[in-house]
């Protein structure tokens, strides 16, 4: 009955609820350590999920139709959650069966936490009718993957134009929630050769998009348990000329050294890193006639991505 997503090794037991004068005659429903359900839900995703299971031990021939009406009054902006029957369509459980009512939660960038959702189970049948305050619903939610990036080591400011420059960033990806498998997109541009990449974890692989001159994506697959983390260092330099006679950067600017790197099925992008080429701009001007005009393209159409 507990769904991924939900604590599994839950104390289990049956609340009563007498609901006419005779001892044997009664609804249940199933409660776990006093929660109808313990939802463990991320920032950012969605799960189906088992709400509350009723019995009905009416006598034999007695059918109950039944439905919930949660309250979500308590719970942060950024959550959906829908629990069957709360539109007042009931479900009719016959004698001596139970039922369980299934459920679904959507989480945005709602406040990381822990939030209760009262239920109130009203029931009739022919002759008769009840109001029940059940087992609440305990919600979890957990701050999602997080990203970002580190220069190590590398120029970041006073940058010769036309010269070779190295550096080397780091790709941190951090897990504070449930267990999953990432896929880690980023866009270094064409300015730039990638050198090597080197995973702690996970498998990476890298090619110019187009092949020669373009800009290379990088694409990184890793699983991660709850509260681990994990990086990629990939080293990068100032990519040769298609002539061959210098290196980038070719105009006095900043340059991206890549893109935001991005959690894919998230919307959860990192910092991107920049560095400024600000030495030789006095040749470069005498060389074109004017700054930032006349460059050698880099073979993708433009002549290099600023910041």
């Amino acid at each position: 009955m507990v769904q991924a997503g939900l604590l599994s090794t839950l104390m289990q037991r049956e609340v009563k609820v007498a609901v006419v004068d005779h001892d044997e005659e009664y609804l249940s429903f199933m409660c776990y350590d006093g929660y109808a359900a313990t939802v463990i839900v991320d920032q950012n995703s969605e799960l189906t999920f088992d709400a509350l299971t009723v019995g009905n031990y009416l006598n034999e021939l007695e059918t109950v139709d039944i439905w919930l009406d949660p309250d979500y009054s308590n719970f942060p902006s950024g959550v959906d959650m829908w629990i069957e029957s709360e539109d007042g369509v009931t479900r009719p459980v016959n004698s001596q069966e139970y039922y369980t009512f299934s459920g679904n939660i959507s989480v945005g960038n709602a406040d990381p936490g822990t939030y209760e959702a009262p239920i109130t189970l009203y029931a009739t049948w022919e002759g008769g009718d009840a109001v029940v305050e059940t087992c609440p619903i305990k919600v979890i939610i957990l701050s999602g993957p997080k990203i970002r990036k580190i220069l190590l080591s590398g120029n970041t400011t006073n940058i010769p134009l036309k010269t070779y420059q190295e550096w080397v960033f780091q790709i941190e990806v951090n897990n504070s929630g449930t267990p999953r498998n990432l896929t880690i997109k980023d866009t270094i541009p064409a300015e730039f050769d990638v050198l090597s990449v080197s995973e702690s974890a996970g498998n990476a692989t890298y090619a110019p998009a187009g092949g020669g001159q373009a800009a290379t994506k990088l694409e990184w697959s890793v699983e991660l348990g709850a509260g681990e983390s994990t990086h990629l260092n990939v080293t990068i330099a100032t990519r040769l000329s298609p002539s061959g006679k210098f290196y980038a950067f070719t105009s006095c600017d900043t340059y991206d050294l890549n893109e935001g790197a991005e959690i894919v099925g998230y919307g959860i992008v990192s910092n991107k890193l920049t560095v400024e080429a600000n030495i030789g701009c006095e040749d470069d001007n005498d060389n074109t006639g004017s700054s930032n005009t006349t460059n050698e393209n880099n073979g993708n159409g433009e002549s290099h991505g600023r910041g």
